[in-house]
């Protein structure tokens, strides 16, 4: 279990660490809705569904009976979820700085980390 809160207690730092490092300040986007900007002009809404995603994601770790690749994968989903929703929570957006050249998209590490887990996950489920 101990590794599983460090797994997703560097997935929280590796966010907002690469931010600082990596980002260009000029080309922040500041995303109030969710995934896809979607939710843009209902932010309360969607601070509350990230808050309600995050809560379920937990109880799936804590009380759901993985195996080791799903609780890798929960645990980077987890890791992702927890720290957009904490600065939706502080900040009342999420802060996008990775602008991908091939699609009109810019994400997070911490998006990445939920796509990343949730694929761990899925890939390990019938193991």
């Amino acid at each position: 279990m101990l590794r599983s809160v460090t797994i997703i207690a560097l997935c929280v730092d590796i966010e907002h660490i690469g931010r600082l490092w990596l980002s260009d300040p000029n080309a922040l986007v500041f995303n109030y809705g969710m995934a896809f900007s979607i939710l843009q002009d209902m932010p309360g809404l969607s601070t509350a569904l990230s808050l309600l995603a995050c809560v379920m994601i937990g109880l799936v770790f804590v009380f759901g009976e993985l195996n080791g690749g799903e609780r890798l994968g929960f645990s980077i989903m987890l890791g992702g979820a927890v720290s957009n929703c904490a600065e939706k929570l502080i900040l009342g957006y999420v802060i996008d700085w990775i602008h991908l050249p091939f699609i009109p998209l810019t994400i997070n590490i911490a998006d990445i980390e939920v796509s990343l887990g949730a694929l761990i996950a899925f890939v390990n489920f019938w193991r």
